[in-house]
């Protein structure tokens, strides 16, 4: 297991005492452990933060490869498509907002040392190779595969299916993840876990990649409501 660097040990507890409430976690089945995959809601800038600052265990982040390729590359993500497109900003407060943030961002995600993500196949490729290792090594894998093209909604209406070629990728090496469905309320501050289902029950029982994502939105959205 990779030790995070000093200094963002230091700065990680400045971030989740400025930017993040503290938050429970409450578990439906067996805690979250070892090698697994968790599908969660992103919540805005909120669920990631969340998540790395209050599940107290390896894991490893999918994020847009935007976030992870220098301070510039933050800056331009943030000012021209997260901000006006997700959040539904101005253009100009867009850009001033991700001015100013975009430093604190960058160093975040430094320290995180997400697993960067395209719709291109070489780098689709590269995320897989870098999933499967951290899955190895026995970190758990956070991956919120919701659409939030349009912007982020209370209910996820639709699943990207990126996270069912990693299972199927890790079933051919043996490996038979345990897939827990998770959903973070900004406002309850809860994230409630459900049990676990391994990755080849769920393939038993859906006849498509984009079935096993529709039910795992679905069985998100039940989430919300307990």
């Amino acid at each position: 297991m990779e030790k995070k660097p000093l200094w963002y040990r230091f700065y990680g507890k400045l971030v989740k005492l400025v930017m993040t409430k503290k938050t429970s976690i409450r578990c439906l089945g067996a805690p979250i452990e070892g090698p697994s995959l968790v599908l969660s809601n992103h919540e805005g800038a909120a669920g990631p933060l969340t998540w790395e600052y209050h599940l107290d265990r390896p894991k490893k982040f999918w994020t847009a490869y935007e976030m992870t390729a220098g301070l510039r590359s933050v800056y331009r993500y943030l000012a021209f498509y997260y901000f006006p497109e997700k959040k539904h900003f101005s253009r100009f407060f867009s850009r001033v907002v991700g001015f100013v943030g975009s430093p604190f961002v960058h160093l975040v995600y430094k320290g995180m040392a997400p697993i960067p993500t395209s719709n291109t196949p070489r780098k689709l490729v590269s995320t897989l190779r870098a999933s499967e290792d951290a899955l190895k090594a026995g970190y758990t894998m956070i991956v919120f595969p919701e659409d939030s093209s349009k912007g982020y909604f209370e209910k996820p209406k639709y699943f990207f299916s990126g996270f069912v070629v990693l299972g199927e990728r890790m079933l051919t090496k043996g490996v038979d993840l345990p897939v827990y469905t998770a959903y973070f309320s900004k406002k309850k501050r809860t994230i409630t876990v459900d049990a676990p289902v391994s990755f080849s029950s769920l393939r038993a029982r859906c006849e498509s990649r984009e079935e096993i994502s529709e039910a795992l939105r679905l069985r998100m959205n039940e989430l919300a409501d307990l």
